[in-house]
């Protein structure tokens, strides 16, 4: 199985060398960008579980980035870093889908790794729930589908049955009209034998 890959976005080099090697010590597969721009790109041409992306970049914000990531890949966890961290960008960032924020300076490299780590767990588990879902749906489906041709097919007996117990009955009219010898009522049941017959067709 591939490593899962990883974006890092940050107008640090420190911070983007730092992270590179602690996330590939930790078994991912580490891209890196400076600004809005190259996270784009990299995004647009590669598939990530995790993207780390710095709020505020040299070109923009790293919010919008976020917006982009969860639009164009809602399968990529992301978590919000900053420097200056405040109850209004955090609550934005929740808003938008990120799942964690870090504060920069990070206090140890380990709790990143446990962070990315986690992230890529939890989308991992809600990955096979969606995958299970879509998968009783499509039984659900095919369920109904066969209930509903059972329906119609016992549907359709119902209709035979029933025209055949009319043949029937119709039959033993005419064996009694022709035993009785009336000619003209054995007519008659034969016409509506004939049209009965007609009808079975």
């Amino acid at each position: 199985m591939p490593p899962d890959s990883i974006l890092v976005v940050d107008d640090e080099a420190i911070v983007l060398d730092v992270l590179k090697v602690a996330l590939k010590k930790a078994g991912f597969l580490v891209f890196t960008a400076a600004r809005v721009s190259e996270g784009m790109a990299l995004v647009h041409g590669q598939r990530f579980s995790c993207a780390l992306v710095d709020k505020n970049l040299p070109d923009g914000n790293g919010l919008d980035l976020i917006r982009h990531i969860r639009q164009t890949q809602p399968d990529c966890t992301c978590l919000v870093m900053t420097a200056y961290p405040n109850a209004d960008s955090i609550l934005e960032a929740l808003k938008l889908g990120a799942v964690d924020y870090l504060e920069k300076p990070f206090p140890h490299i380990s709790i990143i790794q446990e962070k990315v780590k986690a992230a890529v767990d939890r989308q991992r588990r809600l990955a096979s729930l969606s995958a299970r879902v879509a998968e009783m749906h499509a039984q659900q489906a095919h369920s109904d589908a066969v209930a509903a041709e059972d329906t119609a097919l016992q549907s359709r007996f119902d209709s035979l049955a029933f025209r055949h117990q009319r043949a029937l009955a119709l039959l033993r009219e005419v064996k009694a009209g022709l035993e009785g010898g009336d000619a003209a009522a054995g007519n008659a049941l034969l016409a509506r034998v004939s049209a009965l017959l007609e009808e079975l067709k």
